[in-house]
């Protein structure tokens, strides 16, 4: 590492760790892998409650926000708090002299380094997991558990939108350089801001070691939570969000429980409005017995999980890259997802998974029927997925291509 980085100052702002979620794992292993390259970096975000957001972990992360915290039972908290802090950026930003860069990870973050850098005369960086989703929402995305951000969210698109367009549009497309998570959600961020420069710098994952490749996905059991699902069993990772559909994969999992009555699927994540209806569905179809909904787990769990799987299903329509799917693949876990949204990205047809067609149940259930009848193949494709995620998806990886862009505008130009 080039001896002048060492000294290098970069404050990361964020939206906030209010759940736990895809792009929250990308800017924490951001950080960390800053950190370990000998770098000075502080976490920044409007709202913070670690016992909502990988609450085993984040302590680790030290993050630190902008503005005191509200009380936990004041109502719409994290709505007030961001809207504050967004207010506050220019007279906090004396706050900030200390540091080198920054990195606006998604928003706010973007608007809060773009007001405070214009006033610092300092260099930032964006980085976006996926567009705006208050201005630009996902199909059957309304925000509904996440109470304050639904109702800012209405506040936004009904007296204030215009605005907001101008200084999201504003804050991504004047940094230095705008990193994408994925090309697949390139189209629809250039589509919408049309930067003048971009680079693709996909999520990724942490490889297990090699010897989980070897640990036998048919027989046994493992203990989550109280539960002790028997092997084989499917597993789906995500928030329980409406736009996640795990309707679609409990339906799937009943046409491949008619062919292999033992097979569970295992659901792991804390429980939203959502959830209630995916329990009484499973009912509906026979298949509760089968269905196995873990509640909130650990970090640690969430492994055991992945690398005990026989597969991993993906039923999300419309994910933008989707790192449990790349955590899955890192365990030696092949997935079979649809040939649409972020899966194009990070999975090989037929080598490390299959990609369905969109949005077939029949076609994904036989495909999973066809990896429980062939557990050798089933097994190349896991050591295949391990290795495409080790060569193409590390966390190393990701962390250099942001280095890399701080070094060439602190030290080359």
């Amino acid at each position: 590492m080039n001896s002048r980085s060492k000294i290098t100052k970069i404050a990361v702002f964020h939206s906030g760790f209010i759940y736990t979620g895809g792009g929250e794992r990308i800017v924490m292993e951001e950080v960390k892998g800053l950190r370990e390259k000998g770098y000075i970096v502080d976490l920044f975000v409007p709202n913070y409650d670690p016992t909502l957001s990988y609450p085993d972990i984040i302590g680790k992360w030290k993050v630190k926000t902008f503005i005191p915290q509200l009380p936990r039972n004041f109502p719409l908290r994290f709505a007030i708090q961001l809207v504050i802090s967004c207010l506050a950026a220019p007279f906090i930003a004396g706050r900030f002299k200390k540091y080198d860069v920054f990195l606006g990870a998604n928003q706010p973050g973007a608007y809060m380094a773009w007001v405070i850098t214009k006033i610092l005369k300092k260099p930032y960086f964006v980085y976006l997991s996926q567009p705006n989703r208050v201005l630009y929402p996902r199909d059957h995305e309304d925000w509904q558990n996440v109470k304050d951000y639904y109702f800012l969210s209405k506040i936004i698109n009904s007296i204030f939108r215009k605005v907001v367009i101008f200084l999201d549009t504003k804050s991504i497309t004047e940094s230095e350089n705008l990193l994408i998570n994925g090309k697949f959600v390139a189209k629809e961020i250039i589509k919408i801001y049309g930067p003048s420069k971009w680079t693709d710098c996909p999520g990724g994952a942490k490889p297990g070691a090699k010897s989980i490749l070897s640990i036998n996905r048919m027989i046994g059991q493992i203990e989550i939570n109280g539960h002790t699902p028997q092997k084989p069993y499917i597993l789906y990772t995500s928030r329980h969000e409406p736009w996640k559909r795990f309707d679609w994969a409990i339906e799937v999992m009943s046409k491949v429980i008619k062919k292999y009555p033992d097979v569970r699927l295992v659901i792991p994540g804390a429980s939203t409005t959502v959830t209630p209806k995916l329990k009484l569905l499973s009912e509906k179809l026979g298949i509760a017995d089968r269905v196995i909904f873990t509640g909130t787990i650990k970090d640690k769990s969430l492994f055991d999980l992945y690398q005990n799987a026989y597969t991993y299903i993906f039923t999300s329509p419309k994910e933008d890259l989707g790192v449990v799917v790349e955590e899955a693949q890192a365990a030696g876990t092949p997935v079979v997802a649809w040939n649409a949204g972020g899966p194009t990205v990070t999975v090989v047809d037929g080598k490390t998974g299959f990609l369905c067609t969109p949005f077939n149940k029949n076609e994904m259930a036989g495909k999973i029927v066809d990896l429980l009848n062939n557990p050798k193949i089933r097994d190349k494709m896991g050591n295949d997925a391990w290795k495409h995620i080790k060569d193409n998806f590390s966390w190393k990886k990701h962390v250099n291509i942001i280095e890399k862009l701080f070094l060439l505008k602190l030290f080359d130009n």
